[in-house]
């Protein structure tokens, strides 16, 4: 698959290899392709997530599906690819919802010369100077621990769909390539982040967890010290996805984003 994938046509996280396996019980996904080529069902979106590879496959793929189903329905297309689409008699609209952020990693690092929003700066500085903790990189040793704990905050808010993705990335951790950071307070309470590589200039924070009494900036500060671990190797951090909730979105907003990935959808 990831041989598969031109960053370039296809930069979506969503598309990535991490993405696709870690939510792939959780949103029903069934990938199907060959050497050169591949596409995503999603029984969630009952969608079809946009083909990669061989250009005359992909395209010989929609004109399949086209003749067998009667609406069928195309995510993660970039601009291009919509207004492509449009041509055969697609209708397109921009997915805000799915579109995802994407920020400087020396910004988020409070980098000295770098713009990040006020009340960014002030979150962590606040958490800073009234919390004593350490940060490092996860090991493996670490794994079997933060799969407990991630546990019993699964139990603990009944989110056990969030739970089903966590336990995939913490199982998988070495095979799939991640990457993630470890805080911990000096009165022993946890926070860590899991992220990958999407492409050689960004890496992408996909999942946070913290300790349920450490305050709601937490997962600020942890992108934050993920920043600034990062910042020397990754140029971008991509932020993923707001799901259309305004507060997610103010949320994100916060980290002074430089661009975002725009997501569009082809119906026919």
């Amino acid at each position: 698959m990831e041989a598969c994938r031109d960053i370039r046509a296809n930069p979506f996280t969503a598309l990535s290899f991490p993405s696709l396996y870690s939510w792939k019980d959780t949103y029903g996904l069934a990938i199907a392709g060959d050497a050169d080529f591949f596409v995503v069902r999603s029984q969630h979106d009952q969608a079809y997530y946009c083909p990669c590879g061989d250009e005359r496959k992909c395209r010989a793929f929609i004109e399949d599906v086209c003749g067998r189903e009667k609406e069928p329905r195309f995510l993660y297309l970039t601009r291009d690819q919509g207004e492509r689409m449009k041509k055969d008699g697609f209708f397109t609209l921009l997915r805000d919802d799915l579109s995802e952020y994407i920020a400087s990693a020396s910004a988020v690092a409070l980098t000295q010369g770098h713009h990040i929003t006020h009340s960014f700066r002030i979150k962590i500085h606040h958490f800073q100077r009234d919390t004593a903790y350490s940060v490092r990189f996860i090991t493996e040793q670490d794994l079997p621990a933060l799969r407990r704990f991630a546990r019993e905050a699964a139990d603990a808010s009944s989110d056990m769909g969030d739970w089903n993705v966590v336990n995939t990335l913490l199982s998988d951790f070495i095979p799939l390539g991640l990457q993630g950071v470890l805080l911990e307070t000096e009165d022993g309470r946890q926070a860590f982040l899991l992220g990958y590589e999407n492409n050689p200039e960004e890496f992408t924070m996909t999942m946070a967890k913290h300790d349920p009494s450490l305050p709601a900036s937490m997962t600020m500060v942890i992108i934050h010290e993920m920043a600034a671990l990062l910042k020397e190797k990754y140029a971008l951090i991509n932020l993923e996805e707001d799901l259309g909730l305004a507060g997610l979105r103010q949320a994100k907003l916060l980290y002074s984003p430089v661009d975002r990935l725009n997501v569009y959808e082809a119906i026919r």
